[in-house]
């Protein structure tokens, strides 16, 4: 392509065009999130953007097709699938509507890709319910009209089209501070706008040297003259949570869907067609969203993210270790909120109604719907996606990221995460296998950010882990084995031969690192006191504990276990109580209890 005029673009021409664009994003996505601040300063709009896009190298993948207009359509559908953050849902809904303007164009002319533009920067318009100029929708408007204005004055060759809409895209990405005074406050230009001035400038470089490299700078190559975003910016917004997902049905009415979700959310983004549909918005009520939008059709790719801690994390300084885990883990609110713990949700569903575990759905009312619900929930590890998203934004602001989740023999999260990990060969990330569930998994967990937080290394944060992972112990004594029966893991038989004993059956995670039996106690009255004689016959007495408890829906009982244990030989360093969550709850059911434990001092 870097050799004489270029007249036309076909399906391959247009794809490798965009891969050099998305390849010039990617080099750059730290920069995006640093400057960030509109509509919240989250840190994240280059991770948005980059996972947007790298959804879209992924649906084309094997797909590449020579006709420029079905191109189109496939990156378009790619984009929408993988859309995040209100910068990615923009741009998936700009390919939609330039798919739609050109569908049937075998070859595009300079005419027909500014036809294209214009008709991604109406369709990326009309997505949000309250459009704002000074952002990426004002550069891509300016790229439609420097393309238009030159369409029909001989204007054919794509390298000077694209030089041309390039210039003017910066011009445009310049007065974006002059535009909103949150950029100008800050002294930075829109992230999502620079985002879309850097696909030009990946593209248009691809045209010169006909090369789909593109440099890796340690800093930014800055197309505007800007000064350093500096910190402390605060989250200008009522709205907590930034929620998407995906609706396929056969007729969206995203209009009325549209006006719905304005008396629950803002910066909503609303995009693509009548049978799917992505949705980014700003809510304190992500079930009470996905609740609304179920009645338009199935929703897919679930997402909530907690902006107060994005913003959090985004406006301290570069940290040394982020760690990270899943729902599963069982960890007290105190140590939520005194160390910097990242968890990815879990998804559950009752029903044809899908949750965020611990998320859209609290452990009162997943024990409300288990207990009254006609359907038993089905559960179900987070995706590939999840982790990726949450390592790309960890990456930006942490050196290295920690990640440690249950065994593989117990769930596929493990699995997943490690997947993940895989995509991003230039970050520092490590995945352990925790070996353990619930608050077992929580113990370990807290124990590595309490390291983090005491100044530890990667190093010494995974030597530590391995010796906290060898030394916890972790019983769950089943108070009613119904649930348990339900959900596939011991036979009816056996619970009634336990109901005719009163027994209680403890379960435990076995060295082959699944659930099993451990043992049983005989009488269910005093769960605690049976649980408290039981555990200390199998303890080293002498050894003093740090010990976690969760209780599914017994606090009280939770209390007086923890009460019993000194009077049964523990040595006690500190109790913490918390809720046991929905994976081990799903087959522990109500009045369960969960009992962790650790010593205080590690061997």
């Amino acid at each position: 392509m870097a050799n004489g005029q270029i007249t036309y673009l076909d399906g391959f021409r247009l794809h490798r065009g965009l891969v050099a664009g998305i390849r010039q994003v990617l080099s750059k996505q730290n920069y995006l999130n640093k400057i960030n601040v509109f509509p919240v300063p989250d840190g994240d709009t280059g991770t948005n953007i980059c996972f947007t896009l790298l959804s879209i190298m992924d649906g084309t993948a094997g797909h590449v097709v020579p006709h420029a207009g079905k191109m189109a359509e496939v990156i378009a559908d790619a984009a929408l699938d993988g859309a995040r953050g209100n910068s990615g849902v923009i741009l998936a809904q700009f390919f939609q509507g330039f798919s739609e303007a050109v569908i049937n164009e075998e070859r595009l002319s300079v005419p027909h890709f500014a036809k294209g533009v214009r008709a991604g920067h109406l369709s990326a318009w009309e997505a949000l319910s309250e459009p704002k100029e000074g952002t990426i929708l004002s550069v891509i408007d300016a790229a439609a009209e420097t393309l238009t204005a030159k369409t029909g004055t001989g204007f054919d060759d794509f390298h000077l089209a694209m030089q041309e809409t390039l210039e003017g895209a910066i011009v445009a990405l310049e007065k974006t501070p002059e535009q909103l005074a949150i950029l100008k406050k800050s002294g930075v230009v829109d992230a999502g706008a620079q985002g879309f001035v850097y696909i030009l400038k990946g593209v248009f470089d691809f045209i010169k040297s006909g090369s789909l490299r593109s440099r890796h700078d340690d800093e930014p190559e800055l197309l505007i003259s800007t000064s350093e975003a500096p910190g402390g910016f605060e989250m200008d917004s009522e709205f907590r949570f930034c929620t998407e997902c995906l609706i396929i049905g056969d007729n969206i009415l995203l209009p009325e869907l549209r006006k719905r979700l304005a008396e629950i959310g803002d910066s909503i983004v609303l995009g693509g067609s009548k049978k799917r549909a992505k949705l980014h918005i700003h809510t304190n009520h992500p079930q009470q969203v996905f609740d609304l939008v179920v009645n338009y059709g199935v929703i897919e790719g679930q997402k909530v993210d907690d902006m107060e801690k994005q913003v959090a994390v985004s406006q301290t300084d570069k940290g040394t270790v982020a760690i990270v885990t899943d729902s599963t883990a069982d960890i007290p609110e105190s140590y939520l909120e005194a160390h910097d713990i990242h968890i990815v949700p879990a998804r559950l569903s009752f029903g044809n109604t899908g949750y965020l575990d611990k998320v859209t759905i609290t452990p009162e009312e997943f024990y409300t719907k288990l207990v009254e619900g006609p359907d038993f929930p089905k559960t179900s590890q987070p995706t590939p996606g999840d982790f990726l998203r949450t390592y790309q934004f960890l990456a930006s602001h942490y050196e290295s990221v920690i990640s440690i989740h249950l065994p593989l023999p117990v769930s596929g999260t493990l699995q997943s995460a490690q997947n993940a990990a895989r995509r991003l060969p230039e970050a520092h990330i490590t995945v352990i296998d925790g070996k353990t569930t619930a608050v077992g998994l929580g113990m370990v967990v807290v124990r590595a950010a309490e390291a983090v937080s005491a100044g530890k290394s990667h190093g010494d944060v995974l030597a530590l882990c391995a010796q906290a992972i060898d030394q916890t112990i972790i019983y769950a004594a089943i108070k009613d084995l119904s649930y348990t029966v339900r959900g596939g893991r011991i036979k009816p038989s056996r619970k009634r031969i336990a109901d005719l004993l009163r027994a209680t059956p403890v379960l435990t995670v076995t060295p082959q690192l699944t659930v099993d039996m451990a043992g049983k106690f005989f009488g269910r009255k005093d769960l605690p006191g049976g649980l408290a004689k039981w555990v200390a016959k199998r303890m080293d007495l002498d050894t003093t504990y740090n010990i976690f408890i969760s209780h599914a829906q017994c606090p009280d009982d939770a209390q007086k276990l923890g009460d019993l244990l000194p009077d049964n030989g523990f040595k006690v360093a500190d109790i913490q109580i918390t809720d046991t969550g929905t994976a081990l709850g799903t087959h522990a059911g109500p009045g369960s209890l969960i009992i962790a434990l650790q010593p205080a001092v590690l061997a």
